[in-house]
């Protein structure tokens, strides 16, 4: 019996998605999804679309929650939306810690709180390190040349030499720890300020 096909043919209205949290929701679920369809040596022929989905994933979650902490904070988030500075997750890593640290301080945030997102932030900035460091400006994993259409974006050609590694397993484990943290954040926050507001309300 032959196998049916999936049914692809969908009209999807794509205005409905334009909201941050179902782009990043999008991308994160794809990241997810080939993580979950590849074994073994697959891995070798999706590394750059891969690559480039986790990288866009954790900028889409930079920016998602750099929108509403914000408004928390009373701080005005740097956030880029052009240029080479819109897509430098090394920049937007920095904002997001210091929105959330200044969250902390404003709704005095118990210890526990603060130790765990510490934890969290460990893995996130680990995975944010290798990323940057590989694709600085989200064009690495996407186009083989720089900006200027000639030098290539890798060309390291001694095999002995790392700086252009990436390893998977290694990349996936970071990934599923730390992308809790850009999911919730959010919801941390919500839970900092009711509780907030509750000890004010405690004759």
């Amino acid at each position: 019996m032959k196998k049916r096909e999936s049914e692809l043919n969908y009209d999807l209205k794509l205005t409905y998605k334009s909201e941050w949290y179902k782009y990043f929701g999008e991308y994160e679920y794809s990241v997810n999804l080939i993580f979950k369809s590849i074994s073994g040596g697959e891995i070798s022929i999706v590394s750059l679309p891969l690559a480039f989905l986790i990288r866009h994933t954790l900028e889409l979650g930079y920016k998602m929650n750099l929108i509403e902490l914000e408004k928390v904070s009373g701080i005005k988030a740097k956030i880029e939306y052009k240029g080479k500075a819109a897509h430098k997750i090394d920049d937007l890593h920095k904002e997001f810690e210091s929105q959330m640290n200044e969250i902390f301080k404003k709704y005095q945030a118990d210890k526990e709180t603060i130790k765990q997102f510490n934890t969290l932030n460990k893995k996130l900035t680990e995975l944010k390190k290798t990323i940057h460091k590989l694709d600085e400006l989200s064009t690495a994993f996407r186009y083989p040349v720089k900006n200027d259409g000639i030098t290539p974006n890798f060309d390291n050609l001694d095999f002995n030499d790392k700086t252009d590694v990436i390893n998977f397993k290694e990349i996936k484990s970071l990934f599923d720890d730390s992308i809790l943290l850009i999911k919730y954040a959010t919801d941390v926050v919500n839970d900092i300020i009711q509780e907030f507001e509750n000890k004010k309300e405690t004759p």
